[in-house]
């Protein structure tokens, strides 16, 4: 079962949830976004800021180019294995929802602004990571490295949510509501 995120309800004090859409049933499958916890996210971040204050002034030793080349692969597997798996878990709790075929156009039609949005902040993310990738290679700071492995992770995980069959979809229904004018 491949699975195409379409729509996601966002904002305060409303039930936060995203659609999924598979395209050979015609199922429609709804996850209720999980409200973390906030002190799980600020231990998070004091160990983040522990590790990084606790590695600064560690520059990573470069003997031979083949080395970079297999610090960067090591550390975007990494990410892109964490990511992908973190993306996965998050989203495991599918209950189907049943739409008309109407609102279903009218969700995935108001899931194109935020494919807008989402491909703009994955844009983003990925300039950061060639940045911090071109930051590490002038100094081999170990500190780059580690921040472009967690860029790495959450520009996977930002990937994830952007497969090819989501554009299609929104073409689609681009297409049917041209045809129904």
């Amino acid at each position: 079962m491949k699975l195409i995120p379409f729509y996601r309800q966002q904002g305060k004090n409303v039930d936060q949830y995203t659609l999924f859409l598979d395209k050979q049933t015609n199922h429609v499958y709804k996850v209720y976004n999980r409200d973390e916890n906030n002190i799980f996210y600020w231990i998070a971040f004091a160990l983040v800021l522990a590790i990084f204050r606790a590695v600064s002034s560690i520059h990573l030793p470069v003997f031979h180019p083949f080395a970079i080349v297999a610090y960067l692969l090591v550390g975007f597997a990494f990410s892109a294995t964490i990511g992908t798996v973190v993306y996965k878990r998050y989203y495991r709790n599918l209950k189907e929802v049943f739409f008309t075929e109407p609102e279903l156009s009218e969700y995935i039609k108001r899931g194109k602004k935020s494919l807008k949005i989402e491909v703009w902040i994955t844009g983003v993310m990925f300039i950061l990571f060639i940045f911090t990738i071109l930051l590490f290679l002038v100094n081999y700071w170990i500190v780059w490295y580690l921040v472009n492995i967690t860029i790495g992770f959450l520009l996977t995980i930002l990937i994830c949510g952007l497969p090819p069959e989501r554009f299609r979809l929104s073409k689609e229904s681009f297409y049917n509501e041209e045809e129904s004018n």
